[in-house]
C-alpha cells in the first residue's frame, strides 16, 4: 500500500510540473478566458474538450485536477478552499475572472459579498451546457439571472431580491441549503433565516415570517411564481417558510 502511495505522488508531482510548463508556453488569446486576479491564465472558455487551453480538457493544463494552474485542483490557489486567487474560497477578495476580447465581464467567486459574480457551481453548469452563455457578458448576479436561465427554483422577494436557490446541496453556494452562504446563513442580510433582517424578520413585510404581510417572497419553479413563501394563513397557494427544506428535498432535484 505505501510503495502504491508513492507512486501515485510521484504520478501526481510529475503531471503538476508538466502542466506547469504547459501553462508557462501558452499566451491569452482572443474569445473567452478565465484569469486568476495575479494575471495566471486559467484556460479558454469554450466547448472543445480536446483543445489543450480548454478548461474542459482534464488532461490539459486548465482543466486537470493535478495543475496548480487548474480551478479544479482542490491543492491549487486557483481551486483551494483557502487559495487566495481560488474560485472556490469564500472569503477571498480576488477571485478569477472572465475575460472576453479584453473586457472584464464576470467573477468566478464563492464569495457572496463579490460583485458582478457568478457563483462556481453556475459558472461549471454552464460551462458544460451552453458556453456561448458565458460569452454573451451579460452576467451580472449569478443567482438570479442563471437560475433564471437554468430554470431552477428558486426564492424571490416582492422587491425582486434574489433569496436563494432550493438546491438541496449543502454546497452549493447560492442555495438555502449552505449555512455558510449568502443564502442560507443566518447572519446574511440576504437570508430569510436572518431573523434581524428584512427577508427574515418577524415584523418585516417582506418577510416570509410576518404573520400579517400581503409581500412575502414567492417561490419560483421553471420561471413561474408557484406560491407564497409565508406564515401568512390568508395566502394561498403557500408553503410554510419553516418547511421550506422539507418541500425542497421532496421537490426539486439536487444538481
Amino acid at each position: 500500500m505505501a510503495k502504491h502511495d508513492d507512486t501515485e505522488r510521484l504520478l501526481s508531482e510529475l503531471l503538476a510540473q508538466l502542466h506547469t510548463k504547459q501553462a508557462n508556453e501558452i499566451r491569452p488569446s482572443n474569445g473567452g478566458i478565465l484569469r486568476g486576479a495575479d494575471g495566471q491564465l486559467l484556460g479558454k472558455i469554450n466547448s472543445n474538450k480536446y483543445d489543450r487551453e480548454s478548461i474542459l480538457n482534464k488532461y490539459g493544463p486548465f482543466g486537470s485536477k493535478y495543475s496548480q494552474t487548474s480551478i479544479f485542483s482542490q491543492y491549487s490557489k486557483y481551486g483551494s478552499k483557502y487559495g487566495p486567487y481560488s474560485v472556490n474560497n469564500p472569503m477571498t477578495s480576488t477571485p478569477p475572472e472572465i475575460i472576453v476580447n479584453g473586457r472584464v465581464v464576470a467573477k468566478v467567486s464563492a464569495n457572496p459579498r463579490i460583485q458582478n459574480r457568478i457563483s462556481p457551481e453556475d459558472f461549471f453548469a454552464t460551462l458544460n451546457e451552453n458556453p456561448s452563455l458565458l460569452l454573451e457578458g451579460e452576467i451580472i448576479n449569478s443567482g438570479p439571472s442563471l437560475a433564471r436561465r437554468s430554470e431552477q427554483a428558486y426564492i424571490e422577494a416582492d422587491d425582486g431580491t434574489f433569496l436563494g436557490k432550493l438546491n438541496p446541496n449543502q454546497y452549493d453556494s447560492d442555495s438555502i441549503f449552505n449555512e455558510y452562504g449568502g443564502y442560507g446563513s443566518t447572519y446574511s442580510p440576504t437570508s430569510i433565516f436572518n431573523e434581524y433582517g428584512s427577508y427574515g424578520g418577524e415584523y418585516s413585510s417582506l418577510s416570509p415570517f410576518n404573520e400579517y404581510t400581503s409581500s412575502p417572497p414567492k417561490i419560483i419553479v421553471n420561471g413561474k411564481a408557484i406560491a407564497h413563501l409565508t406564515v401568512n394563513e390568508y395566502l394561498n397557494p403557500r408553503v410554510n417558510p419553516k418547511k421550506i427544506k422539507q418541500w425542497a428535498m421532496e421537490n426539486v432535484p439536487q444538481l
